[in-house]
Formats: C-alpha cells, sequence, structure tokens
C-alpha cells in the first residue's frame, strides 16, 4: 500500500488502490458493494459538489441526518475532505450551511441554509418526488461533478472537525485508533445511527485495507447475512 498515510487525502488515495470491497451496505434485499476505488470516486465527486455547487468552505458548518445510508456516509468523508465541521443531527441550528437527509426522513424543520436530500434506492439518479423549495438533489447533481476533487478548500489542521471536538489533524488517527482490527469485514451496528464513532472506525478500518458492512436496520444484518459477508461483528 505504500507509505503510511497522514491525513485523510492520504488515506483517501491509499483507499483509492484498492480494487477489492471497502464499504458494503445492506437494506433488506438490496446489497450495495463499493470497492475502495468506487467509494473514493464517490467522496471525490461529493466533496467537488459541496464546494464548487454548493459554497462550502472550510471550517464551515455541515450537518448529516444520523439515519443509517451509506450515501451519507460518502457526504461525511466528502465533507471532511473539503475541511468542514461535520455534524450528526435532524434539528440543525441556522450556521449549518448544509443538511444532508435521506428522501424518506425528511427533516423539514431543517434550519441550515441548503437542504441536500439524498435519494436511497442504489440505482436511482435522483429523488422520487418534488423536494422542498431551493433543495438540492444529491444523485442528480453529483453525476456532473469531476472524478477526482479539485476544490480549493482543503482542512486547516487546528480546525474542529467532529462534535467531540476532534480536529482535521486528528481525525486520521483518531480513527485508526478506534478500527480495532487488522483488515478483515467488519459489521459497525449503528445502534445511535450514522455518527461521529461509526464514521471514524469506517475510515480507519478500510484505511488498514479492511472493509465494513453497514444496514439500514438491524435485522438487515442477520447471522446469515453476516455469514455471507464473511463479517464478524464490531
Amino acid at each position: 500500500m505504500g507509505r503510511t498515510p497522514t491525513d485523510l487525502a492520504q488515506a483517501l488515495q491509499t483507499v483509492a488502490e484498492r480494487p477489492t470491497p471497502a464499504l458494503i451496505w445492506r437494506d433488506g434485499a438490496e446489497r450495495v458493494e463499493l470497492s475502495g476505488r468506487v467509494l473514493v470516486n464517490w467522496v471525490e465527486k461529493a466533496a467537488g459538489l459541496l464546494v464548487d455547487e454548493l459554497d462550502v468552505v472550510a471550517s464551515d458548518v455541515l450537518t448529516i441526518s444520523p439515519v443509517p445510508h451509506w450515501r451519507l456516509a460518502v457526504l461525511t468523508f466528502a465533507a471532511l475532505r473539503a475541511g468542514a465541521r461535520v455534524d450528526f443531527t435532524r434539528h440543525p441550528e441556522p450556521d449549518s450551511v448544509v443538511h444532508a437527509y435521506p428522501e424518506s426522513h425528511p427533516d423539514d424543520d431543517a434550519a441550515a441554509q441548503t437542504l441536500l436530500v439524498v435519494a436511497e434506492p442504489a440505482l436511482a439518479f435522483e429523488c422520487s418526488g418534488p423536494l422542498p423549495k431551493g433543495a438540492v438533489d444529491f444523485c442528480d447533481e453529483v453525476r456532473a461533478q469531476p472524478d477526482m476533487y479539485g476544490g480549493l478548500e482543503n482542512p486547516e489542521p487546528d480546525s474542529v472537525a467532529l462534535p467531540s471536538g476532534v480536529t482535521h489533524a486528528e481525525v486520521l488517527p483518531r480513527a485508526l485508533e478506534l478500527a480495532g482490527t487488522d483488515g478483515g469485514t467488519v459489521y459497525l451496528p449503528l445502534t445511535e445511527g450514522w455518527g461521529e464513532n461509526a464514521a471514524l472506525r469506517t475510515l480507519g478500518i478500510i484505511t488498514g485495507g479492511g472493509a465494513v458492512v453497514l444496514s439500514a436496520r438491524p435485522e438487515d444484518a442477520t447471522a446469515a447475512v453476516l455469514d455471507q459477508e464473511r463479517a464478524t461483528r464490531g
């Protein structure tokens, strides 16, 4: 894998070298498998959307719904890639410049400046219904972005990245510390939803060469499913 990454950008470069699975999503009968290369491509395109189209700048607050979905994981890493501060909530304050949520779990009272709505089916190219006035359709807009993030916004090492106060310089070291595994496939139960701990553990595991299984609901990750994925429970 070459040199050991020291920050998020280098970690993503490392993950992008992998043709093997990095993130697996289970939602009922739906299964989405993203190789390291494909996952990072999504992250890079999403970072371009945030910066070039939605005017996110380093240290801006970007909020993400804690409702589990793999596209919200992508947006978490994209926001960090662009140097934003990420919070996980369904009720963002007005200082949130962008709030991302799944289409079927609308946050109608969100006070963010821009609502970013995520279609949930794996093959969706756009949301299925009308969006709130001024909202942005993530799946529709992200496809037009370059495959490599070329924005000028990058993390300030000492700026806060996550709700606990972890700075951008600390994101990758903390992620690797929390990973708790040396390769292999790990199922992360999102009992408290998608949040800081899950994001850091996911980043740490995939940077270390492993893969992460996430599911929409606990019942989507039965013993039979985990056997199929050859996943241990994290």
